[in-house]
């Protein structure tokens, strides 16, 4: 066979933005994604996809791994370097002769090219040192070189979520890749589109335990939506091509491509023009929504008197039609983390997050609505709490692109399987042409929200006279103010990036990047340079915590060497606070190595964050008085290329408001820090 493919497509996987109406050339077409609203000052990808190219493939191919491999027949005498995608696409120039051999690393670098990658984060090894060779070749893709594979990965995830393009990481064999696993799985929990590239050994010793030998196919089987262990230099095009299509269509998730290191070396003739050939994937994509099931939504609407959105990172893609729907419906909204900026966190009617630390007022929602719009959503655990509890005076409508995902933990009244960008478009199609603007009367609901709002805001107490009189929530909020609530933040896992989800106001989508459902330490200063390469000009700033910033701190290294203007505000308590805040409320404070100072000196702040950031000449300060904060962050904002603010906040600060695990909206806790004894 031509390629081992080692995971089938998952059933689950649909897709966002096409109809099975579609002919398979066509539909590679379609994987090139715009990450805002088409008045967006974010970059877009012109990808080419050139499986119409004039030639056709050979039956018999030599395969010897030295041997030279050509699926095309003779060209015309007219063919040039210049291989077209088709007369209405972007004409690809190649660098190469069109009936020149050249090696499987060359094809893979092209084949990337082809699908308009412009930047990689990869790391070399000696099963990819091919693959580094080749790209050196390459005018078009540059590399940005991280300190560890973990770093490249969750950089190309901070690519792909900031810019709704898909990120490229690669690695070599063994050590190297399994340093991917984490950012694969947070890929696949997050949905976020990403090609991982592996090397790995020689074809003839798979299996045998070589050195820097890992079955990295069967290792990631279940933390990828797809993935390919390449046998065949020829499937070298086509196999790049549906990887791309896989990770960016349906639900997006990881793909990642084995490459053994003979089959980079060897010398082949690439036939661009191979289609396509998903008929088990393509047949899975969903239908566009009917007019019957539209028109029931739009029924249940306007037959319900307390409804409310519950809207998640499948909304990200379909902001412009959210905010219609509820400028005609006047439906307040609440967002889970994932789904922060697809509606305005700070518009009229906005209710913020909801779920284990969302706002008493969104969950008071949800509890209290007789109609839940659940849109691109999973029902998420820290959202819902005790399952029979969540929303259970409301009627469910559950639109989301994953049918797996439908049903799976909370069985919904109504469902659909589509694109929720599609199914908004339809239902605001409806509700226009039955002017129904200004005509729906949730009053008497709002003004209950409203209540709800004024008894219980977003809050927190002050440590003044302390010590440490800075509360982690200032911090917060003095750089949402002096950004104007416009940059992109990304953060690593714990209280910090709580905070940065209450307390930052999100504008648009796609300016907030977190590991959600993983909750993967570490991932923040990494995300941010992905970030930062896709949005040159951008204001990016990690909000880290002290723990997670030290599992990828070597990649300061990286944001020096490529000069990216990235601020990180580190806001340092020298404690796991996340776990400590649930030592206080529930094991009696006891410490259980959650400390992460040095116990023998324990009035000093150790490590010393700023001499990091001196060890990778990136300017740095330390701020301990409320009152310098807010000169300290504007200096770091004003500070040319990167910055380390390190902010020294008190331990003993809780996340709240706070529904205890499997706890329900009578359980919510509202009072209460670490100087409190429970």
């Amino acid at each position: 066979m031509k390629w081992l493919l080692e995971c089938l497509p998952k059933p689950h996987t649909l897709t966002h933005s096409l109809t099975t109406k579609l002919s398979i050339p066509a539909m590679a077409a379609t994987t090139s994604r715009t990450p805002f609203s088409s008045n967006s000052n974010f970059p877009k990808r012109n990808a080419t996809f050139p499986h119409t190219h004039r030639f056709s493939p050979v039956l018999n191919k030599a395969n010897h791994p030295i041997g030279i491999s050509c699926s095309l027949p003779k060209p015309p005498a007219a063919s040039a370097a210049t291989s077209t995608a088709s007369p209405a696409a972007f004409p690809f120039v190649s660098r190469f002769p069109a009936t020149e051999p050249r090696k499987g690393a060359d094809i893979l670098v092209e084949a990337l090219e082809r699908q308009g990658v412009t930047t990689v984060f990869a790391y070399p090894g000696g099963a990819s040192m091919e693959i580094h060779q080749a790209l050196t070749r390459s005018a078009v893709i540059r590399n940005v070189l991280p300190r560890h594979e973990q770093g490249g990965a969750f950089a190309a995830e901070g690519y792909a979520r900031s810019s709704g393009l898909p990120g490229v990481c690669i690695a070599t064999s063994g050590p190297g890749a399994t340093n991917l696993v984490s950012g694969l799985a947070d890929a696949m929990m997050d949905s976020i589109p990403l090609v991982a590239i592996t090397g790995q050994v020689p074809r003839r010793m798979i299996g045998t335990d070589a050195f820097q030998e890992t079955p990295i196919v069967e290792v990631t089987r279940s933390i990828t939506k797809h993935n390919y262990l390449v046998l065949d230099v020829d499937d070298i095009p086509n196999i790049v091509a549906e990887a791309f299509f896989i990770a960016t269509s349906g639900r997006p998730g990881p793909v990642l491509i084995d490459v053994p290191k003979d089959v980079q070396q060897q010398l082949a003739v690439p036939n661009w023009a191979q289609p396509l050939n998903l008929p088990g994937y393509i047949s899975r994509l969903p239908k566009a929504p009917s007019e019957a099931q539209l028109e029931q939504i739009v029924r249940l609407v306007l037959e319900s008197e307390k409804p409310v959105l519950y809207v998640g990172g499948g909304c990200l893609n379909s902001s412009d039609e959210l905010r219609r729907f509820v400028d005609l419906t006047g439906i307040p909204v609440a967002s889970t983390l994932m789904g922060l900026g697809a509606y305005p966190v700070a518009a009229q009617h906005s209710l913020q997050m909801l779920g284990m630390h969302g706002t008493v007022y969104a969950n008071y929602a949800v509890d209290k609505s007789d109609l839940l719009l659940a849109f691109g959503v999973r029902f998420d655990d820290r959202v819902t709490g005790k399952l029979e509890a969540f929303a259970s005076r409301a009627k469910i409508v559950h639109i989301d692109i994953d049918s797996a995902e439908i049903g799976k933990n909370k069985q919904p009244h109504m469902s659909l399987c589509a694109d929720v960008k599609l199914a908004l478009e339809g239902v605001n199609r409806i509700l226009e042409s039955e002017g129904v603007k200004g005509k729906l009367d949730f009053g008497a609901w709002r003004e209950d929200l409203t209540v709800q709002k004024e008894k219980f805001p977003l809050s927190y107490k002050t440590f003044e006279g302390e010590g440490i009189d800075i509360s982690p929530q200032y911090a917060i909020e003095v750089l949402d103010e002096l950004t104007n609530g416009d940059a992109i933040i990304s953060t690593g896992v714990g209280q910090h990036q709580m905070w940065a989800a209450q307390f930052y106001k999100y504008k648009r989508p796609r300016q907030w990047l977190t590991s959600g459902g993983l909750g993967a330490m570490g991932f923040g200063l990494p995300a941010a340079i992905g970030a930062a390469v896709a949005n040159p000009g951008a204001v990016v700033v990690d909000i880290d915590g002290d723990g997670s910033f030290i599992m990828n701190v070597q990649e300061l290294a990286t944001i020096r060497v490529e000069n990216l203007p990235i601020k990180i505000l580190l806001l340092n308590n020298q404690h796991l606070g996340m776990v400590v805040q649930w030592e206080d409320r529930f094991y009696k404070s006891n410490r259980a190595h959650t400390y992460l100072g040095d116990p023998s000196r324990e009035n000093e702040i150790f490590p010393n964050m700023l001499k990091f950031a001196d060890a990778c000449g990136i300017p740095a300060a330390r701020v301990t008085k409320k009152e310098d904060l807010r000169v300290a962050v504007q200096k770091m904002l004003d500070t040319p290329g990167p910055y380390l603010l390190d902010v020294i906040v008190p331990h003993q600060e809780h996340v709240l408001p706070m529904i205890p695990s499997n706890g329900s909206f009578k359980d919510v806790i509202t009072e209460g820090d670490g100087r409190t004894r429970y």
